[in-house]
């Protein structure tokens, strides 16, 4: 079987230089900037937000994409540079949280907390971007945040001694500090004549259109974040042939996607292949994935106006799924009962997401709704048997189980175990004039009714400072999503100062 994913590959490789050749045949109007279609020069920092960074005309994660239909200059990516460029962000704030359990039944006394946490952060990112000619270009970037390091224990010796007809293992240990350097993303961009456009590296990719849920999107390694949904996520190591053709720049991709935590081999590289249409004012794109191991999708998007609102969509459909599915929880190691892996790779999971847009620029006003249909999710009753089987272990059970998902032992539980969810922000940013920003953030599963939600109110104070109060409320039964991870339905106030953070 491993010859013939080999094969695969190979034959993969043979349609890729086809189409390579092939498309030194058609037009070349085509818009050169898209060889840089995923590139992100300056990553939006903390200091920006969310809802302002989409509003600016990303249909994506990344607010600084441009699209093939709307770049402004389509040579300015590729011209020559004589010097390498420097720049990144910096992200500085001290923030500080007071958590009330339960204040709902037990009383509310504002001054007499449960349990606080201060927790100052300085994290930050460096890139540099060189382009030594018209046809190549090298782009990384580091991550690193505060303490800076990390340091581990190692077993250093060990020895076996007998004491008076007993056997005593004594051992000795060391330590070792590393470093806390990431890299984020490194790879290079070169291009066959001005048809084919080529990427190798480690590098974050277009795929999907989704705002707090992209069901399409398989393919890079961090979820989205409901709190910074337009963040820019880590991607995988890969290889791109980009290929855009025609006057209304439609756009064909191909991948070859290796698994960032396993030894490379076929079975765990995945095949991937896009074509994306401009349909007037509307963006049509067709995807396939493939991974023997895991999963075979195909996935519909589609984004574009309707009356004043940006409308987005997603439709997928999956053969097998890389994640586990638990039938119950257990008391030993490693705590759970799952469907067979075999069992899992022959069923299809249908899913899809539908959501809107609205940005009045008079008014400062942006909203954001979506719905996500989650075909991964379990059903009504499997969901409401795997809870249950929770809640009966004690508690040292229950405290094993959520160490193990917070190892990542454990991850499909307890988030997205429903099938249908609701997210929603509603924003408004300089208040009559003011310095004041307010908004509110919330999630919900609608399949047991339990959901977060958080609003919030911003200061101003100056260039660069910012104070931000906010509020984070969970709600559900003890037996549901967010009523296990908000358990007692805790109230939490946050306040932080956001100092010092922008792009530089």
């Amino acid at each position: 079987m491993k010859y013939i994913r080999g094969f695969a590959l190979a034959g993969l490789a043979v349609f890729l230089l086809t189409c390579v050749f092939s498309a030194g045949a058609q037009e070349s109007g085509s818009d050169i900037d898209s060889l840089f279609g995923d590139e992100v020069l300056v990553q939006p920092s903390e200091g920006q937000s969310s809802q302002g960074a989409l509003a600016q005309g990303s249909g994506t994660q990344d607010s600084t994409i441009q699209s093939p239909a709307t770049a402004s200059n389509p040579l300015q990516g590729l011209l020559k540079t004589e010097a390498v460029k420097i720049g990144g962000n910096l992200t500085g704030k001290i923030s500080a949280t007071w958590t009330w359990n339960d204040p709902w039944n037990s009383g509310f006394d504002l001054f007499n907390p449960n349990s606080q946490k201060l927790s100052p952060v300085l994290q930050g990112l460096v890139y540099f971007d060189a382009r030594p000619t018209q046809e190549f270009r090298v782009h990384g970037s580091v991550k690193t945040a505060w303490p800076f390091s990390s340091t581990g224990s190692f077993l250093n010796s060990a020895s076996l001694t007998t004491v008076g007809g007993s056997t005593i293992l004594t051992t000795t240990s060391g330590s070792i500090t590393v470093p806390d350097l990431h890299i984020f993303e490194l790879f290079s961009d070169f291009q066959l004549g001005d048809s084919v456009y080529f990427r190798f590296g480690k590098a974050t990719v277009k795929w999907g259109v989704g705002y707090f849920f992209s069901p399409a999107d398989i393919i890079n390694l961090e979820p989205i974040d409901i709190f910074d949904p337009t963040a820019q996520r880590e991607g995988p190591l890969q290889f791109r042939v980009f290929i855009p053709y025609g006057k209304s720049q439609n756009t064909l991709s191909f991948y070859a996607i290796f698994d960032d935590g396993a030894t490379p081999d076929f079975s765990n590289t995945a095949l991937a292949g896009k074509a994306e249409f401009v349909l007037g004012t509307y963006e049509l794109g067709i995807s396939g994935y493939y991974r023997y191991d895991t999963t075979e999708r195909a996935a519909v998007t589609l984004t574009g106006p309707l009356g004043n609102l940006d409308v987005f969509a997603e439709g997928v459909i999956a053969r097998g799924s890389p994640k586990s599915f638990y039938t119950s929880f257990t008391s030993t190691a490693p705590y759970y009962s799952a469907v067979n892996a075999d069992d899992v790779r022959k069923t299809f999971y249908p899913s899809g997401t539908l959501g809107f847009l609205y940005n009045d620029q008079n008014n400062n006003i942006t909203a954001v709704a979506q719905y996500y249909y989650n075909g991964e999710g379990y059903s009504d009753s499997d969901r409401t048997t795997l809870f249950n089987s929770f809640k009966s272990l004690s508690a040292p059970v229950q405290a094993a189980i959520l160490l193990s998902i917070a190892k990542g032992d454990i991850t499909n539980f307890p988030l997205f175990t429903g099938r249908h969810y609701a997210a929603a922000n509603l924003s408004f940013s300089e208040i009559a004039g003011s310095d004041f920003s307010a908004s509110a953030t919330g999630i919900m599963n609608l399949s047991d009714l339990s959901g977060l939600v958080q609003p919030s109110l911003s200061w101003q104070i100056a260039d660069y400072l910012k104070l931000t109060f906010s509020t984070t409320f969970g709600f559900g039964a003890d037996n549901t999503e967010y009523g296990l991870l908000f358990h007692g339905r805790p109230v939490i106030i946050g306040l932080s100062l956001s100092a010092g953070t922008g792009n530089f």
